[in-house]
């Protein structure tokens, strides 16, 4: 068999090869007989009607072609074994043409880039910020901790920025009432911004008694109806405002486990700047990584980025499926045309390419590996959180499976060895300790999750904007 392989682009070859008359007779031989199964033939059982009358059933343009489709892979699976050649993606075929004694196949074929030459990696510096707390931030922290705890009062006075007003609320369309737009007791934060455009312009100024007006759009949560251009009318039942608690050591001590203002104030820097430390490490990460990507010089094929940009196009719609929402509505929700939507898709795939490309030449260069004892342990350790852990540890021992754990497994160490070999400085280029001790910190009974206190339920109405009330 006569083979021809020539470079065909980056990362691409074209391989050519012969398909003899023979071969092709065969290979038609063998499509009748699966379609003599497929097909239901009059006067035979499925299987045993003879290639003439196969092909005279069908045509016999179908069966060649059938024949080809059947013939081809095959042929191709064994030339590309004697040369070597690892395909990465599906190859593709080019060209088929007719010859004296047969076809002449081309097929392109797309083989996983490989890095020339592996950016340096050690001595690199990394600027994250500060880690330390400032003292606006913890100012802050203090004050959303009394809003928690903030009561509100009825007030005899025009509604301002910060209070909190109680409404009940109709919309009407060309005179007709919305019946889906009206709700009672709502208590809105007066310049929150949560809810209606426009409302918080025409509410400062209004009291208790007052009915405001204006011309607006309903926002989500009104189903169908959302962005209706609609006329509101807000009926003004009660004005509050709110009550800060005094920042003292009789309230810290009533309210927390601390007993001194300036117990709660270490203990809140000290757990945000341990809060900021982590967010800054995982920044740290990132930043290592993308920055050593960025500076990979490589030409990736267009059929290997189109395949990614089709993986990531198919989780991406399994997850909205899941959620059910259709790509119309994740478009329409976004206000993401389509054009945009997909030039997005190609620069994560790019960006996904490069990054294992990245990875893997940063393990090969650092000879990284994977002993069977690690790999093993880390079978085992995924095989425990499984509902069905016999099953993952016959999947993960070899196999297509357990070849992309442990690719999996040494991209993981090769992005270790990049982090090991960066620094993180602060923005004066003074490198920046972020660890984190490995104990619990004391917990404030005005819990603190990701650096901000939870808030309080509002009781006796719905609120809307945000408020706290005992």
């Amino acid at each position: 068999m006569t083979v021809e392989v020539r470079d065909a682009g980056p990362f691409e070859k074209l391989v050519t090869f012969n398909v003899t008359d023979a071969e092709l007779e065969t290979a038609k031989s063998k499509a009748a007989r699966r379609l003599s199964r497929e097909v239901k033939i009059r006067g035979f059982r499925p299987g045993k009607a003879p290639r003439q009358i196969v092909e005279a059933t069908v045509g016999a343009g179908r069966l060649r072609s059938e024949a080809i489709d059947d013939l081809i892979p095959e042929k191709l699976t064994s030339v590309l074994v004697d040369r070597d050649i690892d395909p990465v993606i599906t190859p593709s075929l080019e060209g088929l043409d007719e010859t004296d004694d047969g076809l002449a196949v081309e097929v392109r074929v797309t083989l996983w880039p490989k890095l020339a030459k592996v950016p340096h990696l050690a001595d690199r510096k990394i600027t994250v910020g500060r880690p330390e707390v400032t003292a606006e931030e913890l100012e802050a922290q203090l004050e959303r901790m009394r809003n928690q705890f903030a009561q509100l009062e009825t007030v005899e006075r025009a509604a301002a920025e910060g209070d909190f007003v109680s409404i009940d609320l109709s919309a009407s369309r060309d005179g007709v009432e919305v019946a889906e737009a009206s709700a009672a007791q709502i208590l809105y934060e007066v310049g929150s911004g949560g809810f209606i455009d426009g409302i918080d312009e025409v509410l400062p100024g209004a009291s208790a008694g007052d009915t405001v007006t204006f011309d607006g759009e309903l926002p989500d949560g009104f189903g169908d109806k959302s962005g209706l251009s609609v006329s509101f009318k807000l009926d003004v039942t009660e004005i509050r405002q709110k009550l800060l608690p005094d920042l003292t050591d009789e309230w810290v001590d009533e309210v927390t486990e601390f007993e001194t203002v300036a117990e709660l104030t270490a203990n809140l820097s000290e757990r945000m700047s341990d809060i900021k430390k982590r967010s800054l490490a995982v920044n740290f990460r990132e930043m290592a990584l993308d920055e050593l990507v960025h500076e990979v010089e490589i030409e990736l094929p267009e059929a290997l980025v189109r395949a990614e940009m089709d993986e990531l196009l198919h989780r991406f719609g399994h997850r909205l499926e899941e959620r059910g929402i259709s790509f119309e509505d994740y478009f329409q929700a976004t206000g993401i045309d389509q054009e945009t939507f997909v030039e997005d898709l190609r620069n994560q795939a790019d960006h996904s390419l490069r990054t294992r490309i990245l990875l893997e030449a940063v393990a090969d260069e650092q000879g990284l590996v994977v002993d069977p004892d690690e790999y093993g342990s880390i079978v085992e350790g995924i095989a425990l959180r499984s509902e069905q852990p016999d099953a993952v540890r016959a999947a993960l021992q070899g196999g297509a499976q357990g070849k992309s754990l442990v690719g999996d497994i040494l991209r993981n160490k090769a992005l270790e060895a990049i982090i090991a070999g960066a620094t993180p400085v602060d923005d004066d280029g003074n490198e920046v300790d972020l660890s984190v001790p490995e104990v619990e910190a004391q917990e404030v009974e005005a819990q603190v999750v990701e650096g901000e206190v939870v808030e309080a339920e509002v009781v006796e109405a719905e609120v809307v904007g945000g408020a706290e009330e005992e």
